[in-house]
């Protein structure tokens, strides 16, 4: 039996991080959520394993959301990050991590659904399985 997969949403709008949490839990997946960078940081250094990182690019404050993707991958190379943006399209590439695709916000969870299952079953290019057994 595999073990549920754990998904940290960073998200500031409240609205967006309940639904899609909900939507997240619905679908079978263990939501964390954080409100900004510094509570995203928080969760990625705690001793929980989290396997997929949904962040919005867009992020202010002290820590953007582009940091805490880079830093995720740092405390942990096999995470998969998906990154929301208002303009996807004009995040640079240099700027994300390898990999990381992006949706357009608003989105809905079972957008979020479907770009987790295409990157955890995928063949990846860096080489790193990331299939859960």
């Amino acid at each position: 039996m595999s073990r549920q997969l754990t998904v940290l949403l960073v998200a500031s709008d409240g609205m967006t991080r309940q639904i899609t949490a909900n939507g997240l839990a619905m679908y079978g997946y263990e939501p964390l959520t954080a409100r900004d960078g510094q509570a995203a940081m928080d969760h990625l250094q705690a001793n929980r394993k989290v396997d997929i990182l949904v962040v919005d690019a867009d992020l202010g404050g002290e820590i953007t959301g582009l940091a805490v993707a880079k830093a995720a991958r740092l405390i942990n190379p096999r995470i998969d990050v998906i990154y929301a943006s208002r303009a996807p399209h004009r995040i640079p590439q240099e700027a994300k991590v390898k990999g990381a695709p992006s949706i357009r916000n608003p989105y809905q969870p079972q957008q979020i659904v479907g770009m987790i299952s295409e990157l955890r079953y995928r063949m990846p290019s860096d080489g790193i399985d990331r299939r859960v057994a």
